[in-house]
Formats: structure tokens, sequence, C-alpha cells
């Protein structure tokens, strides 16, 4: 067995406290908390202690925790100093010996070239410091006993051996260098990088830097140094080289930390046993070993005081000597020895100092020195070693703590100070005499007792346990080993404690004892034992076996008798060890919530069967979109916008001078109130059905037939800075001035917290605004959780890990499908429709691309007709929307000034804003005019300001359309002035396959029996200036905002041309239909219009339909007996509906009684398919 190195087992603790003692110490160290494990000693020395532990290992894991804390005192711990293998010191030169003797000296005795070291002189000392260029490499032990032997100028002089230095004399600082200025300069790199523990001012221009750690001072020492212009002179610290004031003072400090460190474990051992004195000062008697001497001695004593005694005055030089003790055990036996006391006594003038490596005197008179020098020589050289050998047992037996303490004790009780090694099996005693050697062996055999105790087989089993070797641990005096076999246990003790161990060890052989483990492991890997190792775990039917799932703690707890539970938890961790894991990833369109099925259930279970596997699921779980209304939920997200609440200039935008006006000096003129007195008779209008506003590109003009008569897209922005979201938390916590003082209190609590949240930065984007109250997770997040999963797979051979992963990829792969969706007006969407595009994402677990005009729908199998189906209607919406420049056409909204009673038009964007929310029968609306958060009530038609808490009136008006008129050329009037436009519609073109499209959308089961074989566009411009003028007056006093519809109308070859030259005509009524009303009849969808009945075929085959705008306005069901669109039943002005129907709930049909409601747009001929 290798023998640890003292320096592998000692730790140095540095800012050690004075209220921590040693015993509290070695109760921390000895602790697992510190890492640590038994100790050898423990020793303070003022703010550091030395730690010697029993193991290295236990050494090594304290250092590794480098910070440990201890009585709220936070400790340091380094490696101990080593010795230093660049510097050696050779004690007792006489100062008068010339350099060139000494150099020619250490050349001869250590075989070393002239070049191989450098001597560096101490005036006014007895020893000399060599720096070699090389590390040190020969062996020191035998080079001292060398050096021991042959004398240098008639001087006997030792070698010793230095530890290394943790410190640095800096010298040639600049005046006014601080020490924290020193402290940054070696921590930067410039300086080498190394951390500072202390700095100490010398005098001005000298310094002593400590460091951490003791190699710091070495790489240090290896760079060149400038501070502020000056040259840095940097040297090794020792203290052995600072005038003697400086070493009594630092000794008297740090304990004397160079002096009194141990080098072996068996001083360490003797120190524990007894007081060491580290500084010796006695004033008693003479030592008895020196009474054959006493004259001489006495005599000199006496010169010495008679010196002292004549010249007070005089300054005494200390003088200092070394005797040098390489042999730990020799030196623990002197401070054990009678003469140490005796030297105390005699001389108490003398200051004895006791090192590693030996002792060191300091007194006044030199000849005195000289006699302790050969005294303390005599004494160790009488000392006597003899040896022995031991089987090893035995001698490892004898090393054991408890063992030699016991051992030791009793032998220094009975006889003189003796000490005792081993190495291997090599017992080497050492004491005083040769006789009390010769004795303390004999004493060291005669205790090694050897028992054998049989076993019985019922508790061989018991043998193999942990319990077992707990129970060795704390059984003391013992080596226990058990034979082969295991029927036998052959105890090694000491002398007298035989019967005691043996009665121990049989008691606990037959003491029942039960064991309660718990293994621990993942909650996956549990899973997988219950159900894949359900028979292993029935067959330990010797334990109880409990699984353990709480959130501290997961596993297998074991109760039972210790035998059976070891044997439990060694098959089980074998069982552990060999399961293998892996985490699968998995991407596609709604994959979180395909998990959630009771389908991808069936596929895990049949998975993990077939397999014999263990699947867990790790994943965000998707949740249904609480808000079902997705397009509701899109304006909310939309809506948080700051407007300008008026214009630059003040004036409306965009409106004909004829309509309204407003003066710059805020005072409406007569051509605007009159303007509005008219205005104000169609204030109150009905609240219109729910529809999309955000987008259109606007009717076209009046005066440009040709353009496109379809809605663009516009959408909203929803930037939103901080000032404005604290003004709306202000805003949504104090919205009613009504409130009772509790709700009051209550919703300033809620804006206080909601502006606290808001100034402290909550990371949210804005296209990822919440989805319902208290809801974290953003929309972004919600959309790509919904996509990925993982599935963590534990198998019992990784092969079947890589099964799961293919068979589960494959069977989503094979669910997976895509729609096609297209419409012309995909390209110009608009961003409030690409957010509701978001919530249908998120609302069907599916991906959505667009590219073109064409969008694209893909996902699971189940997910996606659902989405298909809300894309369906928000390209609905986006036909249908209203754009923004039609409503500022149309719609002015204004807020009254209370002050001079003005009309105030908002701006552009507020004014779009409002009516779109309007529209929407919002009862009320959260806006920011101008980064102040108001609210705009349309029951009570105000709007509040939160900030200053005013209110004031709003109108909403509709701006007359006098101008539409003028639009329209005097000679356009005649249809003989210019005759319709026929164009037949390219059928590569979006406008020919929207129209297709359309089409067939509707034509139900006559999908696979109509073949179109033309699409013609036609345009009438008298047909169509009178349609847009009906259709401007319809809106005027439309209830519903939603006045126009694309419907189909079948006809007759013959009637075509009568058709798209002076449009439809309700005197040809009752030729097909006059069920619902004596007018004309649109069908909504196209399978009506192709019936036969509708639109019979001519000689070719072919039938005709128009596709034609038709103003349906305000509808009630309608009757056979009509001829004009009934009264409507409330109001105080006589108003009709615009148009009937079969059914006001879901229309098939609608008849018009007014022929300019209805322009022919395209018209589609077709044919039937006969098969």
């Amino acid at each position: 067995m290798p023998v640890e190195s003292p320096e592998d087992r000692t730790v140095e603790v540095l800012g050690v406290a004075e209220a921590l003692d040693e015993e509290l110490l070695s109760l921390y160290f000895e602790n697992k908390r510190s890492g640590g494990g038994p100790l050898v000693s423990v020793e303070k020395r003022g703010n550091r202690a030395i730690v010697v532990f029993e193991q290295a290992e236990a050494a090594a894991e304290v250092l590794s925790k480098q910070h440990h804390v201890l009585n709220n005192i936070q400790l340091n711990v380094r490696k101990a100093a080593t010795k230093d293998q660049h510097r050696l010191l050779l004690r007792g030169i006489n100062p008068s010996t010339s350099t060139e003797m000494i150099e020619l000296y250490v050349e001869n005795m250590m075989g070393l070239n002239v070049t191989d070291y450098t001597l560096c002189p101490l005036p006014g000392r007895d020893f000399i410091l060599i720096h070699l260029s090389r590390p040190f490499s020969k062996d020191f032990q035998n080079l001292s006993a060398k050096i021991s032997r042959r004398t240098l100028d008639g001087a006997k002089v030792t070698l010793e051996q230095t530890e290394q230095t943790d410190s640095v004399l800096v010298e040639n600082l600049h005046p006014g260098t601080t020490p924290d200025m020193l402290t940054l300069y070696f921590e930067s790199k410039r300086g080498g990088d190394q951390k500072v523990n202390e700095v100490t001012m010398l005098s001005e221009d000298t310094a002593k830097v400590s460091f951490v750690n003791y190699t710091s001072a070495y790489t240090v020492l290896d760079l060149q140094h400038k501070l502020d212009g000056a040259e840095l002179i940097v040297k090794p610290y020792f203290t052995f080289l600072q005038p003697k004031e400086s070493i009594r003072s630092q000794t008297s400090e740090t304990g004397s930390h160079d002096m009194t460190e141990i080098n072996s474990e068996a001083l360490s051992d003797i120190q524990m046993q007894t007081s060491s004195p580290m500084v010796v000062s006695a004033d008693n008697q003479f030592p008895p070993q020196m009474a054959s001497e006493p004259p001489a001695i006495y005599e000199e004593v006496e010169e010495a005081e008679k010196e002292v005694m004549e010249d007070q005055t005089v300054d005494v030089e200390t003088l200092s000597s070394h005797v040098a003790i390489t042999d730990p055990v020799k030196l623990a036996l002197f401070q054990l020895g009678p003469l140490l006391q005796d030297i105390e006594k005699a001389y108490p003038d003398v200051t004895i100092l006791i090192g590693d490596d030996g002792l060191h005197t300091e007194g006044t008179d030199r000849k005195m020195l000289a006699q302790i020098e050969r005294t303390i020589l005599d004494f160790i050289g009488n000392m006597a070693e003899v040896n022995f050998t031991l089987e090893p047992e035995k001698a490892q037996f004898l090393t054991r703590k408890e063992v030699k303490e016991h051992l030791l004790q009793t032998i220094n009780q009975t006889g003189s100070p003796t000490m005792y090694s081993v190495c291997d099996c090599k017992v080497m005693v050492t004491s005083l005499s040769q006789n009390s050697a010769n004795q303390a062996c004999s004493f060291l055999k005669s205790q090694l007792c050897q028992i054998s105790i049989p076993v019985n087989t019922e508790y061989e089993g018991i043998l193999s346990c942990r319990e077992w070797t707990e129970f060795l641990q704390v059984l003391g005096f013992s080596s226990v080993k058990v034979s082969e076999r295991g029927d036998t246990i052959d105890v090694l003790t000491l002398k007298g404690m035989e019967s005691v161990k043996q009665t121990a060890i049989l008691e606990f052989l037959t003491t029942p004892i039960e064991r309660e483990t718990v293994i621990s492991m993942e909650p996956g890997m549990l899973k997988y034992i219950q159900i894949q190792c359900h028979q292993l775990l029935a067959d330990m039917d010797q334990v109880s076996i409990f699984p353990l799932e709480a959130e501290d703690v997961c596993g297998l707890k074991i109760h039972g008798q210790a035998v059976a539970c070891q044997m439990a938890e060694e098959v089980l961790q074998g069982v552990v060890s060999s399961i293998c894991t892996r985490t699968i990833t998995v991407n596609a369109p709604g994959v979180a919530r395909f998990l959630d099925e009771p389908e991808c259930r069936s596929i895990l279970n049949e998975m993990e069967s077939k397999f014999q596997v263990y699947i867990s699921p790790k994943y965000m779980p998707w949740k249904p979109l609480p808000h079902q209304d997705i397009f509701e939920a899109a304006w909310k997200m939309m809506s948080h916008k700051n407007f300008q609440k008026v214009s630059m200039d003040g004036r409306a935008q965009d409106l004909n001078s004829d309509s309204m006006q407003t003066v710059h000096n805020g005072a409406p003129d007569k051509a605007m109130d009159e303007k509005l007195k008219r205005a104000s008779s169609s204030d109150q209008l009905n609240d219109m059905d729910n529809m999309d506003l955000y987008t259109a590109d606007g009717l076209n003009s009046l005066t440009d037939p040709d353009a496109d008569m379809n809605d663009g897209a516009q959408g909203f922005s929803s930037s939103l800075d901080e000032e404005a979201q604290l003004s709306l938390a202000i805003q949504y916590s104090m919205e009613s001035s009504h409130w009772s003082l509790e709700d009051e209190e209550e919703q300033l609590k809620k804006a206080l917290e909601l502006s606290k949240e808001l100034i402290h930065g909550t990371d949210k984007s804005p296209q990822a605004d919440q989805l319902e109250k208290g809801r974290d997770v953003s929309l972004q997040d919600a959309i790509k959780a919904a996509n990925t999963i993982q599935l963590v797979v534990f198998a019992g051979y990784s092969c079947d890990l890589i099964r799961v992963d293919i068979a589960f990829g494959k069977k989503v792969t094979q669910r997976q499908v895509e729609e096609k969706l297209e419409h012309r007006s995909v390209k110009n969407i608009s961003e409030y429709h690409r957010k509701c595009l978001e919530m249908i994402k998120r609302k069907h677990a599916v991906e959505i691309d667009v590219q073109g005009t064409i969008v694209t729908v893909s996902g699971f199998k189940d997910f996606v007709p659902g989405g298909v189906w809300d894309v369906k209607l928000l390209l609905e919406k986006i036909t249908n929307s209203v754009s923004e420049q039609e409503i500022l056409r149309t719609v002015l909204w204004v807020q009254h000034d209370p002050a001079s009673s003005d009309m105030i038009p908002y701006s552009r964007e507020a004014t779009a804003f409002i009516e779109n929310a309007w529209r929407m029968k919002l009862k009320h609306l959260d806006i920011l005019l101008d980064n102040q958060p108001h609210t705009i009530n349309f029951e009570k038609m105000q709007e509040h300001n939160i900030a200053s808490g005013k209110s004031v009136k709003i109108t909403r008006k509709l701006l007359e359309l006098e101008g539409l008129g003028e639009d329209v050329p005097e000679e356009e009037y005649s249809l003989l002035s210019k005759l319709p436009e026929v164009t037949k519609v390219d059928e590569e073109s979006d406008e020919f396959q929207n129209v297709v499209k359309n089409f067939y959308e509707t034509i139900q089961e006559y999908h696979s029996k109509i073949r179109i074989i033309q699409v013609e566009k036609l345009m009438n411009r008298l047909l169509y200036n009178q349609y847009k003028l009906k259709k401007a007056s319809i809106l005027k006093r439309a209830t519903y905002p939603d006045v126009e519809r694309r419907l189909y109308h079948g006809t007759s070859e013959n009637s075509v041309k009568e058709i798209y030259i002076h449009g439809f005509n309700r005197s040809f009524c009752g030729k097909n239909a006059t069920v619902y009303g004596q007018g004309v009849y649109f069908a909504v969808n196209s399978a009506l219009s192709v019936q036969d009945q509708y639109s019979p075929p001519n000689a070719d085959g072919h039938k005709f339909i128009f596709v034609s705008r038709v103003l349906t306005g305000d509808f009630t069901k309608g009757c056979h007996s009509m001829k004009t669109a009934p009264l409507k039943e409330t109001g105080d002005v006589p108003l009709r509906y615009d148009s009937v129907t079969d059914d006001i709930t879901k229309p098939s049909m609608f008849v018009i009684f007014n022929d300019t409601q209805a322009f022919p747009e395209y018209l589609i001929t077709c044919q039937r398919i006969h098969r």
C-alpha cells in the first residue's frame, strides 16, 4: 500500500477568526458539509490554521470547494506550502568565512557548477541562502547528512530546505503608491493575473505583497514589472531574510508558520497527545542530564551576566543558531523528553523555536548557544531505533489511529517517551535509549491478539451487507476478516479486548436488522419498470416494494430484512442501469393537439406493447382557443394603436366642398350648418351587422366604369409604445365614473399593478397579445407549441428506441393532408386579415401558407376541414369588406366643443377606426387619442378622457352625395350615344377563375353536370351610374352596412340582349315565378339558376346565367301579392324595405321592385353535360 505524503493530506485555512477555536474547526472539517473526513490534527496559528487529514482524498475534496462558511465567517483554503526546490539554507557559517571558501565548499559538497547557483550572503547572520538555477533533485537526507559530517572553516554547518513563500518583496516603488494600486496591478494581466491576499507597505518605496496561492508568487517572479514609469524590483519574501525585529513580530502574528509545521504523521500523532510549545523561554533549573558539566556552564553564564552588568548601555547583538533534526520522529521525541524543559529552566534568556526541520535558538552568548547545541545533538544522538517485522495485516493494524494512540499512551505512562512508525511490514520503534526501545518492541508484539468466531449458515448473508461494513467501522480496536468460505470470522484485536469484541460481533449477527432504502430514478423510468418488469417485482416477495411519485423524490422504496433488501436493491439497480432512454422530437402542424386525441393515445399504447417500451410525452398541452370568435379576437389585437385626434389643419379630409366645410376660426359657416341640419335626420340609425370593415380598395369612381369593382385590403398597425400602454392601464381600470367606493379602489389597484408591470418592461410582442386575462403564453408561442412535441422513450434495448422514432414519425406523416384555396384578393391581404389567419392557425392547430392568390391549409386530416371553413369565411369577408376610403366618403364623426358648440371632426384614421367599431355594434370603444386614453360610449354618444375625466358629446354624420351625378356626362344618359360593351373574359385571368370558382361553389348537385363555355363581362355605363346612385341612396338609410350582394339570374337566350342593354325589367315578372312578390328574382346559389325552368337551353343546348350586383339593402319576407316592398313598422318617417326574400334567416333568393337596384356584371354561357 503506497504511503501518502503529509503534503497531500495537509490543508491551510485562511481567514480564521479569533472566535473559531480548534474544536469547532475539527468538527467542521470532519463533517461531510466541508467535504472532509477523519483528521490527524488541527492547529490554529493566528488567523490561519493547519488541518491534517488521515486521507489525501479528503484534503483534495476540501480544496475543490475552495470557499467554506463556518459560523457566518467565510474561510478560504489552499494547499499547504511545500518545499522550495530552488532555494536551500546553509546554517552555522562563521561570519568571518570568505565568500570564495563558501562557494568552493558548496560546489564540492553538492556537486554544482558555478553557473548552477547563486549565493545570497546575509551580513551578521550565521546562514546563507543558496539560489539554484534548476530544481533540486538530489536525495536531501543523504546530502544533509554528508554536509553535517564536514565542517566549514572550523564551523559545523547544516543544510536545510526552505518552504515555498506566498509573498514577494516589491522595491523601487514610485512615491505615493498605495496598496490598492498594487492589488489592481498584480491582479491584472500585465502584473501576472494572480489573486492578491494582502499588501503591506514596509516603507515609502517597499511593500510586501501576499497572494492567495503559493504558486502565484513564483509566477510573478518570472515576469518583468513596471508601474507608474518605475522599474520594479521583485524578490521572494522570506521571514528569515528580514530584520530580527520583523521575525519576532511576524512569528507572534502568524503562529510561527514557517517554523512549526509538522512533516509526518507520527509527529501529528504526538501533537494530539501532548502540548508542544513552539516558542521556548524558560527561567528555572539546569537539566539533570548536564550535571556532569555544571562548573563550566555556570562559569559561562556568570561571565555573560557580568558583561551585561558592566555595560548596559551597549546594544547586545542577538545571535541565532540552528540545530538540524531531519527525522520528524526524533524531533517529536525531543519535545516529549525532559531535556527541553531542563533547558528552559537553565537558560531563561534563550529562545527556542521548533520547526519541521529542527530547532532554532536565539541568545546573546555565542558560547552558551554552542553548548546548548552540543547538548541537544548529544541528546538526539543517544536516541535508539529498533526494527522488527510483522505480518502485513498486523503491521497495518498498528497504524490505525485509535490503536496507535492507545499503545503509545500505555508505553509512555510506564516508561520513557517512545514512538513508532510502520512501513510495509516493518515496525520502527524509536526511544530515548536502547533499553527502552527494546522494551517497547516486546510490548507491541505482546499486545496483538487473534481470535476466530464460527458463523452459522443463516448469518452468512449479513456479512455481505453494508450494515456489516458500518458495524466494523464503529467496532474499534479490531481488524476483522471473513474467511473465503464465509463460515469463520477472524478478529485481530488488542490483548484484553477479545471477549468484548467477540460478544459485540455475535450480538450483531443474532439481532434481526431491517432496512429501508430508496432507489431514485426518473418518473418515466419508474413507469417503465412498473409496466415492463411487473413480474420481477412480484417475485421479490421477501421484501415490500413501494413506488414513490412525490415531487421531491421518485423511485422505489424497499423495506424488509437487510439481506433480502440488499439482494433486491442490487437486482433493481442492475435493471435501472440497463434501461436505455431517448428524447424524440416531432415537428408537424398540430401534433400537440393530436397528442391529446384518443387516436394518438391508441397509437402510443400500441407501440408500448409492440416494442416493450414506455413513452412519456413532454410538451405544452394544447388548449382550445378560449375566444372562439376569431374575427373579434383579431380585432382586439389590432385595437391598441395611437390616433391623432384631429387633423393638423382642423378640417375634415376628402370631403366635397358642397357637402361639409369647416372654417379655420372654428365657427361653422352657413353652408356647413345647412349640411349638418340635413344630416341630423339620419342620425338615429339602427346598429349594423357584424362585418369585416378593415380592408377594401374602395368602390370605383363614378367616372371610371372600367375600374375593378372588387375590394382590396388595408390593415391597422398594432404598434403600442410604453407611454400608451401605461395610459391604457389606467383607462381600463377607471373606465366608469359611477363605480362604488369599493369598486373604485379595486380598479385602481388593478391599474397600479398593470402600470408597474408595463414600467418594468414586460416582454410582450404586439403580434402575440394575450388571448385571455391571466394567460402568459403569447399567440405565436401557442402556435409554435402546437407544432412541436417531445417523446421521452424508455426501453430495454437501444434498437427499440429507433423503432419507436421511425414508427411514430410514419404515423404522423400518414395523417398529414393539405388543401388549397384560391382567391384573387389574397395577394392584397391586410395585416388584420393576416392576424385572422394567425387566429385560425391557433384555433385549429393547422399551418396556413399564403403564396400569391393561393392559401394552403395543412395539418392533420381531422383538423384541416375546420381551418378551411374559417379561411373561406375570411375570404368572404375580404370580398365584402368596406374600404377606409369608402367610409371617409360617406361618414363623418365629429365632437362638440363644450365652449363654442363647434363641431370638430376627428382625423381620417380615427374616423375610420371609430366607424368600424360602431358598425361592429360595440357598446363602447377604448381608444388612444394623442397618446391619451379615451373611452367612446356609443349608447350615450360620448367621448370620455380618462386622464382629465372630462366628457364631450360626439355625433355620427352621413355625408350628402349630391355630387355623384356630376360625374356622369350628359351624353351618356342617351342610350344612342354609346352602346353597352361586351368583353369575353380571358380564361387564364384571375377574374375568370374567380367568377367560375364562385359559380361552382354554389352549384351543389349540378357540379359535375354543367360545363362553362365562356364568361363575358358587361359594361353598360348608364345602368352602372344609375345603380351607383341608387346604392348611395340606400346606404344613407340602411340599417345594416351589407347592402349589396352578388346573385344569379337565369334567363333565356332571347332575353339576354334585352337585359344587358336595358337592364332587368320587372314588367316581365311572373314569367317564371311570383311566389314572393311581383318583381325581379335573383338566386343566392347558382344551382337554382341553372335549372331549365329558369335558364332554358337554346338549340345548341347553351344556357345563360347573369352574375349580377344586387342592392338587397334592408329586406323582409315576401308574399305573392306584393307589387312593391312593404313599409317598415318602426320610425316616424315612412320608409320601405329595399327587397324581399324567401327566408330572412337563410335567404336562397331575393326579389327587387326597382330596376336600378340590379346591375348585370357577367354573363355565363354554360351547357349541361349528358353522360
